[in-house]
């Protein structure tokens, strides 16, 4: 099927008709208004042009069977637009559809006001709260940590995810609050576990952006919240984004020099999407490194996504680093994995987001050898 086959049922009126496949992303039409110039991008750079908290959202939307997705571009003219990528698989397995300007996605101004305030006062009465994901240790199938996800406990609204809030924090600036909230709460639940369970190594993980790590007072506050926890070293893990740490390498280093010397681990988060290597990345002396799900999903398609974990794996090993498998969604991903010597795994196979209780609970259960049941969320 030819783009245009798929694209002549849709309103093409600006858009740019966009074949995906597991390599390269082909894009035809009126690229210029998005910012791009080029009519293909290999599938890693492709990626590179959408906004990182956006970029799970379109991963995840190409292993399905369509996709309609709402996400940020960034342009090669360093500009963002909204734009919506909508479209379907082929016979073929490619994917065909239309990249096309969302435009403003808020129904009206006073919609936007609305949500502004709701979220400016949620944050300041501490409605936004951390979910904690298991990361499974692979040779044992028992839970080894978590990873720390902020949620959004919204009255009259119910919890709501970080895709639907998150962009308009960025706008508004309360990036940095909310990220301080939920790592302040990880540390505290993580003692409370640790207190439950004083033999466990169980560590927590929780993500900062690099503007936020290179920010005045960055390392005081988090260094001090995994002090006043009392959590011993490499209790608590700071992950960073591949992309992200690039963008301000020489001011990273030093903080991350800086968490490392008070016992906080670092973590290289979706490792595989940018244009890095783990050569590269060794001066920041990361602990952990995090496959990207786009990789860690493909391992059922085919022997490509395979070569590249056994790489990494392999440069992990070299440089004295464990390994999280991101995305894991499967018992025959899992299965691999695990024979390719994989430290640890994350994904629905194991468990999605859990409340705090919730994962205490799993925690425990798991401690005493059960296995950790799917729980989809």
């Amino acid at each position: 099927m030819k783009p245009d086959d798929y694209a002549a049922g849709l309103d093409a009126a600006h858009a740019a008709v966009f074949r995906a496949d597991f390599e390269t992303v082909t894009l035809a039409g009126d690229v210029g208004r998005f910012g791009l110039t080029e009519a293909e991008y290999d599938l890693t750079t492709f990626f590179e042009r959408i906004a990182p908290s956006d970029r799970e959202a379109v991963q995840s939307g190409f292993f399905d069977d369509a996709i309609d997705v709402r996400a940020r571009l960034i342009g090669e003219d360093g500009g963002v637009r909204y734009v919506r990528l909508i479209g379907r698989r082929g016979a073929n397995g490619a994917f065909c559809g239309l990249m096309l300007p969302a435009g403003a996605v808020n129904s009206g101004a006073m919609g936007r006001i609305e949500a502004e305030n709701s979220l400016t006062h949620g944050v300041g009465r501490g409605e936004v709260v951390a979910h904690y994901q298991p990361i499974v240790a692979l040779e044992t199938g028992r839970i080894a940590g978590f990873e720390a996800l902020a949620r959004w406990v919204c009255p009259g609204r119910g919890i709501i995810g970080p895709d639907d809030f998150l962009d308009l924090a960025e706008e508004l600036d309360l990036t940095g609050a909310i990220g301080d909230q939920v790592r302040g709460l990880a540390t505290r639940d993580l003692a409370a576990w640790r207190t439950a369970a004083p033999d466990a190594p169980l560590f927590v993980s929780a993500n900062a952006t690099v503007s936020e790590l290179v920010s005045p007072g960055f390392a005081e506050r988090l260094a001090g919240a995994v002090e006043a926890a009392g959590l011993r070293a490499g209790g608590f893990k700071l992950e960073i984004n591949e992309t992200e740490i690039m963008r301000d390498p020489d001011r990273a280093e030093g903080v991350i020099r800086e968490l490392k010397s008070a016992g906080i681990g670092m973590a290289l988060d979706d490792f595989g999407t940018g244009y890095s290597s783990l050569a590269r990345l060794d001066r920041f002396n990361f602990d952990t490194v995090k496959i990207d799900r786009y990789f860690v999903r493909a391992l059922a398609a085919g022997e490509h996504a395979a070569k590249v974990v056994e790489s990494v794996l392999q440069l992990s090993r070299h440089f004295g680093m464990t390994v999280v498998a991101e995305g894991v969604e499967s018992a025959e991903v899992a299965e691999r994995l695990t024979e390719m010597g994989c430290d640890y795994a994350q994904g629905f196979r194991y468990s999605g987001a859990m409340e705090p209780d919730t994962a205490a609970d799993a925690a425990l259960n798991g401690l005493k050898g059960r296995f950790l049941r799917a729980v989809w969320t």
